[in-house]
């Protein structure tokens, strides 16, 4: 029997997380009010501020907020693969708090993160992805020279 391609998984969660997170939450932190954006401009300034890698230092100068996202799998069995999701949200520091919303609390990358939160934790986002539920797993800071915000760490298994 043949075996299944194993880093495929990597392409296949990045292609599906970007679609999950184009919704008008993320959009709101993300381009502030957007509501007089055509839909070209909202996938545009979307393409601009989500990216399924990480390049910050150097990179980007402008002060706005981003999502960057990568998939690892750090382990192997004869059946299955670990998969984990890291999700940094981060936020310019002159723009860090000018940004709120009801039923959300803290900094735009606090609120950012939250709602990244609740979309990859949503029942038709997990049944997209792997076997089982995805699992917050950790939350860390990010911080660099002008920018700051969170590093969520989702786990979810696959098959192999």
């Amino acid at each position: 029997m043949a075996s299944t391609k194993t880093i495929k998984a990597r392409g296949v969660y990045k292609t599906k997380i970007h679609s999950a997170l184009f919704n008008t939450k993320i959009l709101e932190v993300i381009l502030d009010d957007f509501s007089t954006k055509t839909d070209a401009e909202k996938i545009a300034g979307f393409k601009t501020h989500v990216k399924s890698h990480l390049f910050v230092d150097e990179t980007i100068v402008d002060a706005g907020t981003y999502v960057f996202y990568d998939v690892i799998i750090p382990s192997f069995s004869t059946r299955l693969k670990d998969c984990k999701i890291k999700m940094w949200a981060i936020c310019h520091r002159d723009i860090i708090d000018t940004f709120s919303k009801d039923g959300y609390y803290g900094n735009r990358a606090d609120i950012l993160s939250e709602m990244i939160e609740e979309v990859l934790l949503d029942d038709s986002v997990v049944d997209k992805f792997g076997i089982g539920k995805i699992n917050l797993e950790s939350v860390d800071i990010y911080n660099s020279y002008k920018f700051y915000g969170t590093i969520l760490t989702f786990n979810i298994c696959d098959f192999r």
